[in-house]
Parts: C-alpha cells; sequence; structure tokens
C-alpha cells in the first residue's frame, strides 16, 4: 500500500505538471493571436493613412488648383508675396491620457506569466547557440 500511494502521488503532480504545460501553451498562443490581429489593424490602418496623405498632398497640389480654376472659368490669380499673411503656428495642446487601471492578476497568473517568459527566454538562448 505504501508504493502504491507514492506512485499515485507522482502521477498526480505529473498530471498537475502536464496540465500546468498544457495551459502555458494555450496562453501563448492566445497572445500571439492578440498581437497578430493588432498588427494587422495597425497595418490597415497606416495603409489608410498613407492613401489619405496622398489624396491631401494631390489636393493641396498647385497645378490642380489651376487646373480647377480654368475648368470652372474663375479669374481668380495667384497672390502676390504681399498679399500672402503668414500665420505663427500655434503648440500642439496634448490631451492627458487618462490612466487605465490595472486588474489584480492571482499568483497563478503571475507564475504562468513568469514561466512562460522563462520558457520563451530558453528556448530563444537554445535557438542562437546553435
Amino acid at each position: 500500500m505504501k508504493g502504491s500511494g507514492k506512485i499515485l502521488i507522482y502521477i498526480a503532480s505529473l498530471a498537475c505538471l502536464m496540465l500546468f504545460y498544457v495551459h502555458l501553451q494555450i496562453a501563448s498562443v492566445l497572445v500571439s493571436f492578440d498581437i497578430h490581429q493588432s498588427s494587422r489593424k495597425l497595418a490597415e490602418k497606416q495603409e489608410l493613412y498613407r492613401r489619405v496623405q496622398f489624396k491631401v498632398d494631390q489636393l493641396r497640389a498647385p497645378r490642380l488648383l489651376e487646373a480647377k480654376m480654368k475648368k470652372h472659368d474663375l479669374e481668380l490669380g495667384l497672390p502676390g508675396k504681399i498679399q500672402v499673411v503668414e500665420i505663427p503656428t500655434m503648440p500642439e495642446v496634448s490631451m492627458p491620457v487618462p490612466q487605465i487601471q490595472q486588474v489584480s492578476h492571482s499568483i497563478s497568473s503571475t507564475v504562468s506569466n513568469f514561466l512562460g517568459r522563462w520558457i520563451q527566454t530558453a528556448q530563444a538562448k537554445t535557438e542562437f547557440s546553435s
């Protein structure tokens, strides 16, 4: 009976370790998925910003303004240097960003985060060493 109790303890501890490892792997996949989604959204927003900036630059082009003036038969001329008044730029006013309240983490999530980073560091060290 004593030997079977030790075997059951070993099996239970091995099962707990395996469950913990699976939990870490699932957490890393979820974080990877979130990072992928965020990077895809960032790429889409950068592409949209690039297109809008190109459109704005085209609309500001003097040749386009002159073409529109000719198209609508406007008898407007470009202003001379004396007619142009330069307005000094205003300093940008930054809005304070509200602090995001951090949710208190449980001990198990803290330990799993630490071990997950440790495993990734160990994997990174073994990949670079070869």
